[in-house]
């Protein structure tokens, strides 16, 4: 072989003494048909291997087997904690069941999946008040296997994780207001998708039944990005009349609170709380742990749901789990 040459399937055939048919077969795992290949052998196809460090190609060999052994993880953003926990889930936990993870960001998976790049997609992006999806139809359709984050989608040939997040606001807000009049909000978007039930509203509804009328001045709007939720955060603190708690509809926003209190000398949780929302992994390792509203951590049953439908596991027209959210108390709250 000439140097800087890769090594191929025919040189592994030559360097061991045998067939390319001994090679695939060795290789690949399988019996050799009626043929035994003994273990001799084998031995000799396997030092040929690591001799001339022959890497399987495997996008070829996915073609003829019919399967690519991947798995899309499709997400919105890694700076969110959130997503970012999702795609660590499945990079720990595919390759336990001989799958790897490739991430995706924003509408990416879209042509990636209708092109047969993967196996299956995990759909942590998803906007949340779509109730169908025609690419997802189309892969139902193909019988790939699929699992949605979707507060709102019912399964049609793919499997739904739904997160029921009002009664876990519910219950913030009355802890909240049990002891403060002046609440925060720091909020994801302006306005809800048409007929979504908002995480907003439920903060406004928290307000109604304490008897606390709605201040727009202590609302504030991160549009999903890091720094922006940020910024709103020091406005908030930074009013004659600052409030004196904050609700996040997410953790990345509940975080850049904490940040921006402490940029300001501002104590938590002695001169500000913050609750956020999700339970994300960051939420538990912050400093100080930060109280949040969410399921137990969901990660790893979103990876493993999808995992039960590429066995074929699941029922073929899809399930619907639900995942029930409640208050996390930590450190960024006092009882």
């Amino acid at each position: 072989m000439k140097q800087g040459n890769k090594p191929t399937i025919r040189t592994v055939a030559e360097r061991a003494g045998v067939s390319l048919t001994t090679v695939s077969y060795v290789l690949s795992g399988r019996s050799g048909g009626t043929a035994r290949i003994s273990e001799a052998t084998q031995r000799r196809v396997h030092d040929a291997v690591a001799q001339l460090g022959y890497v399987p190609n495997q996008a070829a060999r996915g073609m003829r087997r019919g399967r690519t052994d991947l798995v899309a993880v499709a997400i919105g953003d890694l700076e969110w904690p959130w997503d970012r926990s999702l795609a660590t889930a499945a990079a720990r936990i595919l390759p336990e069941y001989g799958y790897q993870p490739v991430i995706l960001l924003g509408d990416a998976w879209r042509n990636f999946m209708l092109s047969g790049g993967a196996d299956g997609v995990i759909l942590g992006y998803i906007p949340a008040g779509l109730s169908e999806d025609p690419t997802m139809t189309e892969l139902a359709r193909r019988g790939v296997a699929q699992v949605v984050v979707s507060e709102v989608m019912e399964p049609k040939g793919f499997d739904v994780l739904a997160p029921q997040p009002q009664d876990g606001i519910a219950e913030g807000m009355d802890f909240l207001t049990a002891s403060h009049r002046r609440i925060g909000c720091i909020r994801r978007l302006d306005q809800p998708m048409p007929g979504q039930s908002s995480r907003f509203s439920s903060y406004v509804a928290g307000l109604e039944r304490a008897g606390i009328e709605l201040d727009m001045e202590l609302v504030r709007t991160s549009n999903h990005a890091k720094d922006q939720a940020y910024t709103a955060a020091l406005e908030l603190l930074s009013l004659h009349e600052r409030p004196t708690a904050i609700l996040a509809t997410d953790d990345m926003e509940a975080l850049q609170a904490v940040r921006a209190a402490h940029r300001l000398g501002l104590k938590v949780p002695e001169d500000i709380q913050i609750i956020g929302v999700r339970n994300s992994t960051e939420s538990q390792e912050s400093d100080p742990a930060l109280t949040t509203i969410g399921p137990e951590p969901i990660f790893e049953q979103v990876v493993t749901m999808l995992v039960d439908r590429l066995a074929g596991r699941t029922a073929p027209e899809g399930i619907r789990v639900p995942a029930t959210w409640s208050l996390q108390l930590r450190e960024t709250t006092r009882n």
